[in-house]
């Protein structure tokens, strides 16, 4: 028998781990999910800080262009950034703020099973982001 837990970023970890591995074609699950972890309100300042080492590092981009690579580092220590990363992104994809180039770079995170595979490269839509 598998134990639940019970702390939020203990199953928010969970949740990320077993969307990981689902089928591409399984409906609005991850919206919903996704949405559920940003609204959470212990979730707010994770989220919060990551959309603004995003945003940050695209500004400081002369294309205002941006990956995990250059978005990481900016994230403080404290952020639980495994689980609410990709909600975060998710969110701002949907709010049109980011928008994929359709280009790609590798990961250079060394301490994740990601290094070396491919991220996409986004462009911070700052029309989206004034109009928010």
């Amino acid at each position: 028998m598998r134990l639940v837990p019970e702390d939020p970023a203990a199953i928010a970890d969970e949740v990320t781990r077993n969307a990981i591995t689902l089928p591409l074609d399984y409906g609005h699950t991850l919206t919903d999910i996704t949405a559920l972890l940003v609204r959470d309100p212990r979730n707010v300042s994770h989220v919060s800080a990551i959309a603004e080492a995003i945003i940050a590092s695209a500004l400081a981009d002369p294309f205002f262009e941006t990956t995990a690579n250059r978005w990481r580092p900016l994230i403080p220590a404290w952020v639980r950034v495994a689980s609410m990363s990709g909600a975060t992104v998710t969110v701002l994809i949907r709010l049109g703020v980011l928008v994929g180039t359709g280009r790609y770079a590798r990961c250079d995170n060394a301490t994740t099973r990601n290094l070396g595979k491919l991220q996409p490269v986004y462009a911070l839509d700052i029309i989206a982001l004034r109009d928010l």
